[in-house]
């Protein structure tokens, strides 16, 4: 939760519907352009807030005011981010517009798309499909956006290793391969090589590199198939890294 003093009257915006229901029993407009002065509104991050004022420009389009900013009624128009510096602008001051990006606690939407990015659906398309958008542009940027931050990398890399964890996939597996690698005399000397890099960039012995846990992602095969992994000659078509703090 987060608050703002407005003409001497503090307003709040929650982080998700639970945090808002938990603390009011008032009604919720889940689409924020249908919505009126008073009104909670959903916003397309998940959050939720009060539109202070909903007004009209001299050509009759609408608009509203929240403590997120103010915001032009059109489909395109997404209302995302932290709270505003100035509530009457509508282009935000490149701080507000990076607040979000810097939150740590992930909203509801992103815990889901981040489970539909590990699942391996491609992020613009998990971004059309749980918010309010239909511009693919803006929605490749927006997701774009999304997978830079901390917090949705790492519940990326958690819903990941819980998927291969579900097919007997862990770091140990994936080191023991790796090493089969190494050893198998009849692998191509590029398959070595990489392995042999990769080994070395774990155990730490690259000093202008940061250590990191590798971790390699299959898409695109079934449970079964991820399951006979030790007969199959399979190929990793994606490779993640995660810094170890």
């Amino acid at each position: 939760m987060h608050t703002k003093l407005v003409k001497r009257k503090l307003e709040y915006v929650y982080d998700n519907k639970d945090e808002f229901f938990d603390n009011h029993d008032d009604e919720l407009v889940d689409d924020w352009r249908e919505s009126s002065t008073g009104d909670w509104i959903l916003t397309d991050d998940g959050q939720v807030c009060k539109v202070l004022y909903r007004g009209a420009f001299s050509n009759g389009k609408e608009y509203i005011r929240t403590i997120l900013g103010s915001y032009p009624i059109r489909d395109s128009i997404q209302i995302t981010g932290g709270v505003a510096d100035d509530i009457y602008r509508f282009t935000k001051s490149t701080e507000s517009r990076h607040k979000r990006m810097d939150e740590k606690k992930p909203n509801s939407r992103e815990i889901v798309f981040a489970k539909y990015v590990a699942n391996g659906m491609p992020p613009e398309q998990a971004y059309l499909r749980l918010y309010r958008t239909n511009d693919p542009n803006y929605s490749k940027n927006a997701s774009a956006s999304l997978l830079k931050t901390k917090r949705v990398k790492k519940l990326i890399s958690e819903e990941t290793r819980k998927i291969l964890g579900e097919v007997g996939i862990d770091e140990e597996y994936l080191l023991i391969k790796t090493k089969d690698i190494i050893d198998n005399y009849d692998a191509r000397d590029s398959d070595k090589l990489r392995a042999l890099e990769m080994m070395m960039k774990i155990a730490g012995m690259f000093p202008n590199d940061k250590k990191t846990e590798s971790l390699t992602v299959f898409q695109g095969f079934t449970r079964e198939q991820l399951q006979q992994l030790d007969s199959a000659d399979v190929k990793a078509i994606g490779h993640a890294e995660k810094d170890i703090t």
